[in-house]
């Protein structure tokens, strides 16, 4: 986690000084899931139904910091993955950000920074940082990692206790949810307070932003349900305006509310986290896991459970021809009652209602490499897939993830 991290040490003033580290991991993933169903990491990772995958955990960061004194810093991070077809060169910068620092207590960032409203967004990509093979799916694979704004931050000390507080304001990218297009969250406006004595780490964030969609490929079928949702036949204009509500969601309003936890108490690991998104008609989504390791030696065997549901009804497929014969003509009910079908198909298969178990064990075979091994028992509900590329809505599934990574800093 250090060498990912932006470190801030005390130089004499006008003093410049460059370094550069970085972090890596290798991972070979095995997936025994419905066929079709690709496997992602996060969301703006690309999907595939094969078994076997090299590009689910294998990337490769580097790091460069260049100070002037103790006040002063330039910080930019690279990272190549695996990403989603409609990524762009400059995803692959994460962090491109200058820091002033006045004095100890507070520091001012501008740039693309790391965003910080959950616990493990400073080093979520850095595999040696954590104890499992990947940060949670059932929550972090939904969450933004960079923020492109600004933030101010301030610590302190009461007593033993340290103190954090941070605001944070700007836009960040989000992944395809299978409705549309990739799109993003703006105007983003966050606060974070975390208080850390003896180990035990404890943090709240709130954030208020914008998500703004782009719907052009899905625009024609927008049109068409919103005229639907005018005609005189309340069985077909009712679910028309509840179906173009769900697949015309853009540009509303989400509050994201955030409490974590982690502790380490002598060979004992605990962290566990829960996130609540409130986004209707879009999502309506509460995640949490926790994840308890304990080291013998150089291994840490550790178990983990991640959650996620989304308060958003499933919608039912529409039963409109019939109704509709008789206005738009046989050929025209049935092209409408195909498009009802598909964009419930749709909606649904955004949703994400998902639960898993992990199991597996870290070795530190040398104080700058780990191996985990990790088997991951998957539980997707039916109109619950989101996290999925290619899931059918309305199908259930069960999968299997074995993973082997190895994870190093330098």
């Amino acid at each position: 986690m250090a060498a990912a991290q932006a470190q801030e040490t005390d130089r004499p003033a006008g003093v410049a000084s460059l370094r550069l580290s970085g972090f890596g991991s290798l991972g070979l993933v095995h997936v025994d899931a419905p066929d079709g169903w690709g496997y992602r990491r996060e969301l703006t990772q690309g999907g595939s139904g094969a078994n076997w995958r090299h590009d689910v955990d294998t990337r490769l960061g580097v790091q460069l910091n260049y100070s002037v004194g103790s006040q002063f810093e330039l910080v930019a991070q690279a990272i190549a993955k695996k990403r989603g077809s409609y990524s762009h060169d400059s995803d692959a910068l994460e962090w491109a950000y200058a820091s002033y620092r006045p004095n100890a207590d507070w520091t001012l960032r501008a740039g693309r920074v790391n965003l910080d409203a959950f616990l493990m967004a400073d080093y979520r990509n850095v595999g040696y940082g954590f104890t499992a093979a990947r940060p949670p799916v059932e929550l972090y694979a939904m969450l933004p990692t960079t923020l492109d704004g600004v933030d101010v931050a301030r610590s302190w000390f009461q007593g033993d206790a340290q103190w954090r507080a941070k605001l944070m304001l700007g836009s960040a990218q989000i992944g395809d949810f299978a409705t549309a297009d990739p799109g993003r969250v703006r105007d983003i406006a966050g606060l974070m307070l975390a208080r850390e004595e003896g180990g035990l780490l404890m943090r709240a964030s709130a954030s208020r932003t914008r998500i703004e969609l782009d719907l052009t490929s899905a625009q024609a079928a927008v049109d068409t349900l919103a005229q639907l949702g005018s005609l005189p036949i309340p069985v077909v204009a009712d679910q028309a305006r509840l179906l173009r509500d769900r697949l015309g969601a853009s540009d509303i309003w989400a509050t994201f509310l955030e409490l974590g936890l982690r502790y380490e108490l002598a060979d004992w690991q605990w962290s566990a986290e829960v996130v609540r998104i409130s986004a209707a008609p879009l999502v309506r989504q509460t995640s949490a896991y926790a994840t308890v390791g304990h080291r013998v030696g150089d291994w840490t065997p550790y178990i983990g459970y991640g959650r996620t549901r989304d308060a958003m009804p499933m919608m039912g497929t529409p039963i409109w021809q019939a109704a509709l014969t008789p206005v738009l003509g046989p050929a025209g009910a049935v092209g409408t009652q195909m498009l009802g079908s598909l964009v419930t198909e749709s909606v649904n298969r955004s949703r994400v209602q998902q639960s898993g178990w992990s199991i597996g064990t870290r070795w530190d075979f040398h104080p700058q490499a780990a191996l985990k091994l990790q088997w991951d028992r998957v539980h997707v509900q039916a109109g619950g897939p989101g996290l999925w590329t290619d899931a059918s809505g309305s199908m259930a599934g069960r999968a299997s993830v074995a993973t082997a990574v190895v994870d190093f800093i330098f």
